[in-house]
């Protein structure tokens, strides 16, 4: 009886769904679940899926080696695939020096290497791998503890010609190295203890000249010991991305970023200084991706987010910082202003949000005037959350001390007046648009967002006869200020 049941529940499985899938695509199921536990658990379920599993050999070359017995099973059932390891060794944990014995047996198969530990132990972690890695592609190093690790160039014996991520959080090393021609990302996360000199990535750089995306977080020093003229060329970068307590972009005045790229810097500060002409590159001339200047994006707020596009790039801008002795507007007023040491001469769109005037200044002392002024092409300004009178009043020829036409070309104008904001945020604008409109400066398009009206019904029917197009939309939408 017991055999008949048997057979009864063998029919019953071979017959059951899961059963009738292809072992070819039921073996791609793993693929799917997070932890090798789970995938230890199929094995368990059946002969038939296990076999099926235990045939599969990629599904068998994450190594974690965190067991000796485990390791030795995966590494069999691997048989020739590459391997990807991981070992951990956080605080006063023993290093798997059994484990790691047996993982060195196979280093030729190694494809990709994680060390996570504390300085002490990702030094001597280091230590074992000093025969080459022929099919490394991808290394990581992460350092626990405050000391940075010493990363020797002797590591797989100075041969790293199969690389091509390279990521050292914590860890030091004495760049540049040998044979990183195939190297493509670069990520460097320091600390003001292991800063490396502008000449040793500069002299990276050249060696590595496959990068498209490199990522450098507090990795900088202050200065640039390289010569002023030495300019590193990086011909397929298509994202450097520079993170620092201070602002760090004097790397940028010794790179040629090439046209299509994506750049961005994000710091903080604690002095009132405006950190773009400061901390932006002394010329725009290695920034190929902006070359020209076609739209600014500026947010206002505890610091400054700043997105610059060029017809194919993009730079970023990303600041915050505290200073007590300097009160925000002004400090927005300082960024505003220096816009004008950038190629803005091209520029079609301006979107400002949560921009304050600060009090006591007079048009052509605002950074509205400013900033637009040298703008001759813009065609789109919108204001988001801003004190929109210093902006009328430079647009308006007949206020400002030059009389001067700013922004001739202007076609829209968005203002978007948060419920806070009251009548006095739009003065003028009645007079702004028909003041341009007598010398040939029409604008063709006028959007309002606010929650109440701002303008009485005699306004806003003259505000109509003088521009094409007057939107008036009685909500709190913001528009999008940035790209993203």
């Amino acid at each position: 009886m017991l055999e008949v049941l048997r057979v009864v529940r063998s029919i019953k499985n071979t017959f059951a769904p899961i059963n009738q899938t292809p072992p070819e695509v039921f073996s791609l199921i793993p693929d799917y679940f997070g932890t090798d536990e789970e995938l230890i658990k199929l094995t368990h379920v059946c002969h038939g899926w296990r076999e099926v599993l235990i045939s599969r050999a990629s599904l068998w070359t994450y190594l974690d080696c965190r067991n000796l017995d485990k390791t030795g099973v995966y590494i069999q059932r691997s048989r020739e695939s590459s391997l990807e390891v991981f070992v951990a060794a956080r605080g006063s944990t023993r290093l798997p020096h059994d484990t790691l014995l047996l993982v060195l047996r196979h280093i030729n198969r190694l494809r990709a290497l994680t060390l996570l530990g504390t300085s002490h132990n990702i030094h001597k972690l280091v230590k074992h791998f000093s025969s080459p890695a022929p099919l490394l592609g991808k290394l990581t190093i992460r350092v626990l503890s405050p000391d940075p690790a010493t990363v020797e160039s002797t590591i797989f014996g100075g041969n790293l010609s199969s690389l091509r991520e390279l990521r050292l959080w914590g860890g030091f090393t004495g760049l540049p190295w040998k044979n990183m021609t195939s190297l493509t990302i670069l990520d460097l996360h320091g600390d003001s203890s292991n800063n490396i000199s502008i000449t040793q990535l500069l002299n990276f750089f050249e060696r590595a000249h496959l990068l498209y995306e490199i990522r450098l977080t507090n990795s900088l020093p202050d200065s640039s010991n390289a010569p002023a003229e030495r300019v590193v060329s990086l011909p397929h970068l298509r994202s450097l991305r520079i993170l620092a307590d201070s602002a760090h972009s004097i790397l940028l005045n010794h790179l040629h970023v090439p046209t299509g790229a994506l750049v961005m810097l994000e710091f903080s500060l604690t002095s009132g200084r405006s950190p773009i002409p400061k901390h932006l590159p002394r010329s725009f001339d290695n920034l190929q991706n902006v070359s020209h200047i076609t739209s600014i994006s500026l947010m206002f707020d505890s610091g400054v987010a700043m997105w610059i596009d060029g017809p194919s790039g993009s730079l970023g801008v990303f600041g915050s910082w505290d200073d007590p002795a300097i009160p925000p507007p002004m400090l927005d007023h300082r960024i505003l202003c220096s816009l004008n040491k950038l190629p803005i001469l091209t520029t079609e769109r301006l979107a400002i949000s949560r921009y304050d005037v600060p009090a006591h200044l007079n048009t052509e002392e605002s950074g509205a005037y400013r900033a637009l002024l040298p703008m001759n092409n813009l065609r789109a300004l919108t204001l988001t959350d801003c004190h929109s009178v210093s902006f009328i009043l430079t647009l308006n020829p007949n206020k400002n001390a030059s009389k001067k036409m700013v922004c001739p070309e202007l076609e829209k104008l968005v203002l978007q007046i948060p419920e806070r904001r009251d009548e006095s945020h739009i003065e003028g604008l009645l007079e702004m648009v028909m003041e341009r409109a007598s010398r040939g400066a029409k604008l063709s398009n006028i959007v309002i967002l606010c929650p109440r009206k701002l303008l009485s019904p005699k306004e806003e029917s003259d505000l109509r006869n003088y521009a094409c197009h007057v939107e008036y939309k009685l909500d709190n939408a913001i528009p999008r200020w940035a790209p993203w």
